[in-house]
């Protein structure tokens, strides 16, 4: 595909210097006959067209500072993009060769304790060993199938889908999940606008970030899903009453293997976010949006374009 010649530069920001610049000239010579300062009309037209020219000059320097900006922005975004992908390479690698070489002897040790488990009285010390080796390696199973989830390059389905009944399907499952914490769940009704997307992935979003905030919020806390259109986009809101996020972690929480729980992988806000980048979208924290007092808790927001 060929590439688009670039743009030639705008001189909107010259011409208006230019004519400011004349202007300048001008004033100058009404200044001058207001003093009683006779002054050759050649003379007025020389300094109003110096002016004019110092105008347009300045106009274009400033254009061109404007478009050296975006381009280090861009630039940046793109090196920001690559270190991205080759982190993506690095983790795939260590996934793989973790799934390869761990994964069998984790299936042989699995099975030899659950057969050991069978044969342990319930109550003894033998049989919650036994258990706890079985918990153990599904846990550690875990985390090699989510290094494996996350590694995997998205490639999703563009189907029309609707982001508020994603949220009333994972519902159950959020409460189930809010259950030992006598947690409440409050799905705020939205308008329901459709999107272009992969039903699947985005159930995942959903549930991952409604699944965060159960983790976060103490007995008797609280979480809010909402779904809501802001122009083109359709934004997902997951509000919880928690402690919220230290101010120190919020410009790494979207990092693979951040994470300040004493559980977890660290994997479950980065994964939400590559689902979002993957749709054209992008999830955001967004400060003092907690339902808690003067705001506090966390409040996530994932923005996403709706269907055209």
């Amino acid at each position: 595909m060929t590439p688009a010649p670039p743009s030639p530069p705008s001189t909107r920001r010259a011409w208006f210097g230019a004519a400011l610049g004349f202007a300048a000239g001008l004033f100058d010579f009404l200044l001058l006959g207001l003093a009683g300062v006779e002054v050759s009309p050649v003379v007025v037209g020389f300094f109003a067209l110096t002016f004019a020219g110092f105008g347009y000059a300045i106009g274009l320097l400033l254009d061109a500072r404007d478009r050296l900006r975006a381009s280090a922005a861009a630039l940046a975004a793109s090196h920001r993009r690559a270190a991205h992908s080759e982190k993506l390479a690095a983790i795939g690698r260590l996934a793989a060769g973790v799934a390869h070489e761990v994964r069998n002897p984790l299936g042989v040790i699995r099975s030899s304790a659950s057969l050991v488990l069978e044969d342990m009285s319930p109550g003894t010390d033998n049989h919650q060993a036994a258990r706890f080796i079985v918990e153990e390696v599904d846990r550690l199973n875990a985390v090699v199938t989510a290094l494996l989830d996350y590694a995997r390059p998205l490639a999703p389905r563009r189907e029309e889908v609707e982001l508020a009944g994603l949220v009333t399907a994972v519902e159950p499952l959020v409460r189930d999940a809010l259950r030992p914490k006598r947690g409440r769940l409050d799905a705020a009704e939205g308008d329901g606008p459709a999107l272009r997307g992969d039903p699947d992935l985005l159930a995942q979003l959903v549930y991952g970030l409604a699944l965060n905030a159960a983790q976060a919020i103490g007995d008797d806390g609280r979480i809010e899903l909402r779904v809501r259109r802001r122009g083109p986009t359709v934004e997902l809101l997951v509000r919880d009453d928690g402690p919220g996020v230290a101010p120190e972690h919020a410009a790494r929480l979207f990092e693979p293997f951040f994470t300040t729980k004493k559980t977890g992988t660290g994997l479950g806000l980065a994964t939400a976010a590559r689902i979002a980048e993957a749709h054209g979208g992008a999830l955001e924290l967004v400060p003092g949006g907690g339902l808690g007092p003067d705001g506090r808790g966390a409040c996530f927001c994932v923005r996403l374009p709706e269907a055209a």
